[in-house]
């Protein structure tokens, strides 16, 4: 299969860079609304940890079943734009909820509101990858994936600012009214963007996405490595929010979106540099680097205080979202170009998805009633993610890794 034309890849990049930065803005929300429960509405612990099971859970479950849908529809553009029009949809939801609903009613609206929102995000990291992929050869692969992963952190530190900065001129939740309008506006420039970027003709459709050419022993000791990676940081990452409202003393205000920008901000730099180093480097010792450095900065985050507290949480984003890059680099050189949504989705899906079921759930574990000790659990999953950087090594090197050792 030959590349497309440098004008059609560029458009690729820039359409599905969108795309990461609207579908990874709202998504981190999800976060944000369990924040807002515990510390406005008073949420138990249980409620929160459901809140983000309903949502990864609907991801684990749908993200391989995109994949294949996109690998014989050859339509991976237009299944982007409707997933992001689910997750604007959930907003709409989540605004009803909070505003209107009390008791079970909030919990059920919620968390119906959750699920759609996992369903929605279950499309966009398979199929942009997919996109990508089959649009850059292994020498800039890396490289468009990280530059990709950049807009994706760059909406995970934009979203909550000007959802903060909306606040000052409009009323209680309206400015999740506000996020919703902006998702179905890109979702639309996204489908007029990429509605012409099939990956296969439709006569080539259905020989493509087949499950015995996708689980290769690579794919499968990836999946499992990305699920513990998974379960550890994302546990964290989800109850970093909650953990800065009530543990750090920061509240609800404009100083914990300005505390959240900031932990995730430094990602728009590290996704583009880990896609550099995995075009140059063995993958799997890049992918335990980074998460090594995620392990150690979640452990100094949670002992220091103050600004020294954030800055330490803020590297530990830096590490741990670099994971578009580093898992598609890895499952483009163990599946073929015309199986790369479905092998996607399996990694994505039941790797990183999966983990972020059971890692609120190992943290809602260990906090039971009571949120001081969720230090105590990003201790306990600081040493999973430990784990996992050494059961990087159990993945078979890629016969096209990078041929320059990263230590020598």
């Amino acid at each position: 299969m030959s590349l497309p034309s440098r004008a059609t890849r560029l458009r690729a990049l820039v359409y599905t860079s969108l795309a990461h930065a609207t579908n990874d803005g709202m998504a981190i929300f999800l976060s944000i609304i369990g924040a807002l429960l515990a510390s406005q509405k008073g949420a138990p612990p249980v409620v929160v940890t459901g809140v983000a099971v309903a949502a990864n859970g609907a991801s684990l479950l749908l993200s391989p079943f995109v994949g294949r849908w996109a690998d014989r529809s050859g339509r991976p553009g237009a299944l982007i734009a409707l997933g992001i029009a689910f997750v604007s949809t959930s907003f709409l939801g989540f605004y009803a909820g909070l505003t209107f609903a009390t008791g079970a009613a909030l919990v059920a609206v919620i968390g119906g509101s959750a699920f759609l929102m996992g369903f929605g995000t279950s499309f966009y990291h398979p199929l942009g990858g997919s996109i990508l992929q089959s649009s850059f050869d292994e020498r800039s692969r890396g490289w468009a994936l990280g530059f990709n992963g950049a807009w994706g952190s760059a909406g995970r530190a934009l979203f909550p600012a000007i959802f903060s900065l909306a606040a000052v001129v409009l009323v209680g939740y309206d400015p999740l009214l506000l996020i919703a309008v902006i998702g179905f506006a890109a979702a639309v420039t996204i489908w007029v963007g990429l509605r012409e970027r099939a990956a296969v003709s439709r006569e080539e459709a259905p020989q493509r996405g087949r499950g015995r050419d996708v689980a290769t022993k690579g794919v499968l000791a990836l999946t499992v490595v990305v699920l513990i990676r998974s379960l550890a940081t994302q546990g964290i990452a989800y109850y970093i929010p909650t953990f800065l409202a009530l543990d750090k003393g920061l509240g609800s205000g404009a100083a914990l979106f300005i505390a959240v920008t900031t932990v995730y901000a430094p990602a728009i730099v590290g996704q583009p540099s880990f896609g550099l180093l995995v075009d140059r480097y063995d993958k799997r010792l890049v992918l335990a680097l980074s998460t090594f450095g995620a392990a150690a900065a979640i452990v100094g985050g949670v002992y220091a205080q103050g600004t020294l507290s954030i800055a330490l949480l803020a590297l530990f984003g830096f590490f741990t979202f670099s994971g578009f890059p580093l898992f598609f680099s890895l499952v483009a050189d163990y599946v073929p170009r015309n199986s790369s949504a479905l092998g996607n989705g399996l990694v994505w899906g039941l790797g990183a998805s999966g983990g972020s079921v059971f890692g609120p759930l190992v943290v809602g574990a260990i906090i039971l009633t009571n949120y001081t000790r969720l230090g105590l659990a990003f201790d306990v999953l600081a040493g999973v993610a430990l784990v996992s950087a050494v059961g990087v090594f159990l993945i078979p090197k890629p016969e096209r890794s990078g041929k320059v050792p990263l230590f020598g």
